[in-house]
């Protein structure tokens, strides 16, 4: 009896050991320093900046905000990030957070698996809070949902949906209806320096349009698909993208160099 009182003492003790190491012995800068250490080790010229990290109990973690930087560019800011341990996935020698946070007012929730993979839903996020577009050379508004999948430190996948895109400007002079396009959606991957955009499609009073290609290094090799419904474009309209037919109805804008 003794002896299975010790034992019990003993796994008992365990949790309360690790919790007092988390709460006393693992100073904020520490882990700071490894989730910033994590994101640069990967492969996808992506890093990570966090400010106002505080640890909560039971391995709980909270931070005002967490700033995505690709190639060096600020991409996307996660505001009142918060993460909590979940033992669900230590079956798969895979210790994991369950996230939530927000980028604009748009809601941010997913698990996370460490060293690097994890599930990432976006609800309903303002385009505007997202400045990576911006290197695209167009402004535009709207909302964004999204699933992101990260399948290890080289690889991640992406699926999004923006049912309320204003396009309100464009550097892309080639279609000067850009801004007639109201819904988008699509899918593209990442894997290391390269973006390749699966199929991306837009559709608007005036006709469709979808994008495919590659982003690798910065630098674009996509083709802008056009379908335009017939009787839509005006007579400049026409003229414009004339230079572009393929057939009749079908045109194809290549849309190539670096990004801005």
């Amino acid at each position: 009896m003794n002896k299975l009182y010790t034992a019990l003492s003993g796994i008992l003790a365990i949790p309360i050991l690790l919790l007092l190491i988390w709460n006393i012995a693992v100073p904020t800068d520490l882990i700071e320093e490894h989730i910033e250490y994590a994101m640069e080790r990967s492969d996808n010229n992506m890093s990570i900046a966090v400010s106002g990290l505080n640890k909560g109990i039971f391995f709980a973690l909270n931070a005002d905000n967490l700033d995505l930087e690709m190639d060096n560019q600020p991409a996307i800011r996660i505001s009142d990030f918060s993460g909590a341990f979940t033992p669900r996935y230590l079956t798969d020698k895979k210790p994991a957070f369950n996230i939530k946070g927000q980028i604009g007012t748009g809601n941010v929730t997913g698990v996370l698996k460490l060293p690097v993979e994890g599930n990432i839903l976006i609800d309903r996020a303002e385009l505007s809070a997202i400045p990576y577009l911006s290197r695209f050379g167009i402004e535009v508004g709207g909302s964004l949902s999204s699933e992101i999948t990260i399948i290890d430190n080289n690889s991640v996948s992406i699926t999004f949906e923006i049912p309320d895109i204003d396009i309100a400007s464009s550097a892309l002079a080639a279609v000067p209806f850009l801004n007639t396009f109201h819904k988008m959606q699509g899918s593209l991957s990442i894997s290391g320096n390269t973006i390749k955009l699966d199929s991306v499609s837009l559709e608007g009073e005036k006709g469709y349009a979808r994008v495919k290609g590659n982003i690798i290094n910065g630098v674009m090799n996509l083709k802008l698909e056009v379908m335009p419904l017939a009787g839509t474009l005006g007579t400049l309209e026409s003229m414009i993208i004339g230079k572009y037919i393929i057939s009749p109805g079908y045109y194809v804008i290549p849309i190539t160099g670096p990004l801005n």
